[in-house]
């Protein structure tokens, strides 16, 4: 048994030497193609050498002015504009509420109003992505969307509940705030 592993080691030494004299590390050519692959014209590949940490950090995410601090840093409502839609709906700390719709239906048009006042009624713990069904066909698709408006609850990047229709602010709060906080899971739709 000591004879093999001896014979394993005097092999990986008799390599070494070979590998260090031929270059195991990549030259700057193959670097570059590596990097092509992950680059796309709007977005450059990062090279951490030639960055400063300066240029990487994100200014519109800056610290609020002390007076406003408790404001979020995230718009309470917004149309959603083809994001990568695992990181809209990942979202951690807060609610998320995803609703498609569209823009010929009258009911539609009711539930935005009623989740643009649920989401300023809720003060920065809920955030609203209007999803426009007929402009994103595709995403609608994904999930599994066959009536406008429906809406989806998402907390912490999980999806807790779908509900199709349209309903008013305080009735969608109060589903949504038994939804969150009762351990027993609430009416399947807002009454």
């Amino acid at each position: 048994m000591m004879g093999g592993v001896n014979a394993a080691f005097k092999l990986l030494a008799a390599a070494l030497p070979l590998c260090v004299l031929t270059g195991c590390d990549e030259s700057d050519e193959v670097r570059a193609e590596r990097a092509a692959q992950f680059t796309t014209s709007t977005k450059p590949a990062p090279n951490p050498q030639l960055e400063s940490i300066e240029s990487m950090v994100r200014t519109d995410m800056a610290a609020a002015p002390t007076g406003l601090s408790s404001t979020p840093k995230f718009q309470l409502y917004s149309k959603y504009n083809g994001d990568d839609i695992k990181q809209v709906t990942g979202v951690s700390g807060r609610s998320l509420i995803l609703c498609f719709t569209a823009p010929w239906c009258p009911h539609c048009a009711k539930m935005k109003e009623a989740l643009q006042e649920l989401a300023q009624a809720e003060k920065g713990n809920v955030q609203v992505v209007d999803v426009d069904a007929d402009a994103y066909p595709a995403l609608a698709t994904d999930f599994h969307i066959t009536k406008v408006p429906t809406t989806i609850v998402y907390t912490e990047g999980v999806k807790l509940r779908t509900i199709e229709g349209a309903y008013s602010a305080e009735s969608l709060g109060r589903f949504l705030h038994a939804l969150l906080t009762q351990g027993d899971s609430p009416a399947d739709t807002p009454k």
